[in-house]
């Protein structure tokens, strides 16, 4: 009985306390405009001008007349987004889903989430395969001393790059869901030298790293606006030995953009990707000077003949 007494007697203080205030609140109102003005309702929310932080924005009475903020824009109230700064699905309470192994499958689907692997595979490391070779298409010949070969990469890596995105339609480049995921070092094959030299070894990694080098990839963030996550996870223990094959140029610009929590390196776009839908970008080496590039939509070959680059659809 005590505490409904107490309860109803807190309630009548509150609000008498409340309607005091209201009334010295319309009385500061009266000083500046007349009644009119301070008692109308322009952004219709039924909160009357003289109480209505937000006049002309429909809001609600908890917060004081103004709309909840959506810092983010992701559709999730900051009250209610557990991720207020970065865009994320409302199903993830407003925080991005996450990619702990960067393989471009998100944890919620990867059967795999600490380690590397591909989409057919589940995001599990598929033991059978071995990236970028096919049994038909091998390294023909190889010398480890192509002294020119960036320079000749970089006449034809931005029209590689270009006629993936012209192929796709024009919406998957608005908003934040997509994002380019690019096929980089066979990690494996660099550290184990005795690799043969079949399209994943120390051969592939060295072109693999003269064509994704920065001019390419400043291309890409700077006239694409999206982030650009490597596949490759580079452990720091072995920054060194990447950072030989690299090149300093390179490897000086990756390093900041290097996420040493994940191990990877991520470009960062204008805006943060929510990962929904990925350009995955793979790159072969029939020889140093003809390439085969497949991005799961379509299979493109280049071959550098005459001082030029030419090019036909699979």
């Amino acid at each position: 009985m005590k505490k409904i007494v107490f309860l109803l007697v807190f309630i009548a203080t509150y609000t008498y306390a409340q309607n005091t205030e209201d009334k010295e609140l319309l009385k500061k109102c009266r000083k500046e405009f007349n009644k009119k003005i301070c008692l109308a309702d322009e952004d219709q929310d039924s909160i009357p001008f003289y109480l209505d932080k937000c006049p002309s924005e429909a809001g609600v009475k908890e917060n004081l007349g103004c709309p909840w903020p959506d810092k983010d824009k992701d559709g999730v109230l900051d009250k209610d987004d557990q991720c207020p700064e970065i865009a994320g699905p409302v199903e993830n309470k407003g925080c991005p889903w996450e990619d702990t192994d960067g393989d471009g499958i998100l944890d919620k689907d990867d059967n795999c989430p600490t380690v590397p692997g591909p989409a057919y595979s589940n995001g599990c490391r598929a033991i059978s395969c071995t990236f970028g070779n096919e049994p038909n298409i091998r390294m023909e010949k190889f010398e480890m001393d192509v002294q020119n070969i960036e320079k000749i990469y970089d006449l034809v890596n931005k029209k590689v790059l270009d006629n993936i995105v012209q192929a796709r339609p024009k919406k998957d480049f608005i908003g934040r869901k997509t994002y380019f995921r690019i096929e980089y070092i066979d990690y494996r094959s660099y550290i184990d030298r005795k690799t043969p030299d079949d399209g994943t070894s120390p051969g592939y990694n060295l072109l693999i790293t003269k064509f994704w080098n920065q001019n390419i990839l400043e291309y890409i963030r700077k006239k694409y606006g999206k982030d650009i996550y490597l596949s490759t996870s580079i452990s720091p223990n072995y920054l060194n030995a990447y950072h030989k094959i690299i090149g300093d140029r390179t490897f000086n610009y990756m390093m900041k953009h290097y996420d040493s929590r994940y191990h990877q390196i991520k470009i960062a776009g204008k805006q943060p990707t929510t990962l929904e839908n990925p350009i995955h970008i793979m790159v072969n080496f029939i020889t140093p000077y003809k390439i085969k590039v497949m991005d799961f939509q379509s299979v493109t070959v280049y071959e550098y003949k005459n001082n030029q680059w030419e090019f036909h659809k699979e």
